[in-house]
């Protein structure tokens, strides 16, 4: 059907391809053809692909599979060993037809999803233009174009069987035909969810907003859904409720956002981050003007999708504390031998995107980024006050075998020395990428110090270290609010400018741990005590003697403000405490 309808867009001297191994097209063209129009007129070589999918839902899970298609072909065009490329050439010009309906609304609609997606290809394949026709822009061509409409008797519907039986007759009975079709009577939740469906549609303004069902109610997985028409001034809307849950409306095009969280990928989508259960503003209907839109039922945890723009929207986990944080203690080397402390913020972050890539363009950006950050003054100020020279850091790659450097693996080490050249401070960041079915990225920060070092230190044109060079509540405070940074922001930029355009694959989730490299029970030569490393006498007195390691976790969304994250950072420091017996535990 869309050879025949390129046949008449573009032309008869189209070439069309029949099923089996095509090399990425349906049917192809050289030269000048009338299209987008005759005033202006592609010239060159194009191809069409049509991508069908076997059953549509009218969901964010259309686009998102139409997406994974395109960029599938994207890829083998931009690949110079191919033998589509080797073999034949590539396109000037792409037609993409698909049977998916595709949103349009500007800017985060699936139109636009797509178009940008191609955009990202078209230097690298060459595309001077190209153009997509969705399930809306062939049912206009067929409209403009009824012969091809004729021809193809499998996909007749209704109102062309109404057409065929006006053809037939010499005087059209236009009033008796229109008036002999029965009219739609579809239910809201329909069938066997009406008293569920029904409060939610009245509340949304009814059938003046919603207009009429556009099918029955259909299984998402973790509750119903049905789509509705709209009015005619309106967009279209969706009606969803969890299983055992309260039914709320909301517009198809924020319906569609939530769909293609985590971009269409196994497990993402209403199933990894949830239903919309609520918006804020609070209102019956969920609309685009929404500025958060509360999500629950997901598998990823509760969490919301937030404005981040006019036309764009983020996941955002709710943020939440715990304390199983064993995952990430002693995971990465720790190289320079054994010193005294360590402190460390370890960031998972699950992302559904394999391709990342750690690259030189990459790492020379993270490193202009760490440079500049925050992170090198609390190490810095540290060392100072401990009566260390230390003016800046070098940030160098970390050596082999404690450091991976590669596609997937940046790590990097600074060391500020005592008078004696020991090192007396070491900053250690560590990023590994996702591999193979694994999702999660991982990036690390430690602040590694030898108390020893520091007391041994007699330089005489620095002031004596301190009596008590004990790490304060405010320098711990400080390390993990600036770590924060560098793992969630700074580290991952070797990959990606931004976290923030990756596709989720779950909630990101970080550990603080206050480790104590040489515990009594460790039967090293020289053993300490953690509490004559960290002061940590704000938080009352220890129920215990023995504290080797203390840590807690907390579930956090990427991007979070300054501002935002030392509150965090402190609540966390006191449930810490808390966890591990201190009796003055506070979050002030």
């Amino acid at each position: 059907m869309c050879q025949a309808l390129a046949t008449y867009v573009l032309g008869p001297g189209i070439e069309a391809f029949g099923s089996g191994p095509d090399g990425g097209r349906e049917a192809s063209f050289h030269g000048l053809v009338p299209y987008p129009s005759s005033a202006d007129p592609w010239n060159g070589f194009g191809i069409l692909q049509a991508k069908f999918k076997e059953r549509t839902l009218g969901t964010g899970a259309d686009t998102a599979w139409l997406r994974r298609q395109v960029k599938g072909e994207l890829d083998e065009w931009a690949d110079p060993g191919k033998a589509r490329v080797r073999q034949g050439r590539r396109p000037d010009y792409l037609i993409v037809a698909t049977n998916v309906p595709l949103s349009g609304v500007p800017g985060s609609g699936g139109k636009a999803r797509i178009d940008k997606l191609i955009r990202e290809y078209s230097l690298q394949i060459g595309l001077k233009d190209w153009r997509v026709w969705d399930a809306g822009q062939i049912i206009a061509l067929l409209n403009a174009h009824p012969d091809v409409r004729r021809a193809f008797a499998a996909m007749i519907t209704p109102s062309e069987v109404l057409a065929q039986m006006r053809d037939r007759l010499d005087t059209p009975p236009e009033v008796s035909v229109v008036l002999n079709v029965p009219a739609a009577s579809i239910r809201p939740g329909q069938p066997g969810c009406e008293a569920a469906f029904t409060p939610a549609y009245n509340a949304a303004g009814g059938e003046a907003r919603l207009g009429q069902a556009l099918g029955d109610v259909y299984d998402a997985g973790a509750g119903w859904v049905q789509h509705f028409a709209g009015s005619p001034s309106g967009e279209p809307t969706v009606i969803c409720a969890l299983h055992g849950r309260t039914a709320i409306a909301v517009a198809e095009s924020v319906w569609n956002e939530v769909c293609a969280i985590g971009g269409g990928h196994p497990g993402s989508g209403t199933a990894g981050a949830g239903f919309p259960a609520g918006s804020r503003p609070q209102a019956p209907f969920i609309g685009p003007a929404s500025e958060e839109v509360e999500l629950a039922g997901g598998q990823w945890g509760p969490g919301r999708l937030a404005r981040q723009g006019p036309d764009r929207w983020i996941w955002k986990p709710n943020i939440a504390f715990d304390s199983q944080t064993t995952s990430d203690r002693n995971s990465w080397g720790t190289s320079k031998g054994d010193m005294d402390l360590r402190v460390r913020l370890a960031a998972r972050i699950p992302v559904a995107d394999n391709d990342l890539r750690v690259t030189r363009a990459g790492r020379e950006r993270m490193l202009a980024a760490l440079r500049s950050a925050p992170f090198n003054d609390v190490l810095l100020k540290a060392a100072r006050r401990r009566g260390l020279e230390a003016d800046a850091l070098d940030w160098d790659e970390t050596p082999d075998p404690a450091g991976h450097n590669n596609t997937r693996f940046a790590t990097y080490q600074s060391i500020i020395r005592a008078a004696d050249q020991r090192p007396a401070f070491i900053g250690n960041l560590w990023l590994m990428l996702p591999a193979g079915y694994s999702h999660g990225l991982s990036s690390v920060a430690d602040m590694r110090v030898d108390f020893d070092a520091i007391r041994a230190s007699s330089s005489p044109d620095l002031p004596p270290a301190q009596d008590d060079i004990r790490l304060t509540r405010e320098e711990l405070i400080g390390f993990f609010t600036q770590a924060w940074d560098a793992t969630t922001t700074i580290l991952p930029m070797a990959a990606t400018p931004s976290l923030l355009d990756v596709p989720p694959a779950g909630a990101p989730r970080l550990e603080l741990h206050i480790q104590n490299e040489r515990p009594e029970t460790s039967g090293k030569p020289r053993t300490l005590r953690t509490l004559d490393l960290v002061d940590l006498s704000y938080y009352g007195k220890p129920r215990t003697t023995h504290h080797p390691d203390l840590s807690a976790g907390i579930t956090i969304p990427l991007g979070l403000p300054g501002e935002q994250i030392t509150p965090l950072v402190r609540e966390a420091l006191a449930r810490m405490t808390e966890d591990f017996g201190f009796t003055g535990a506070s979050s002030a």
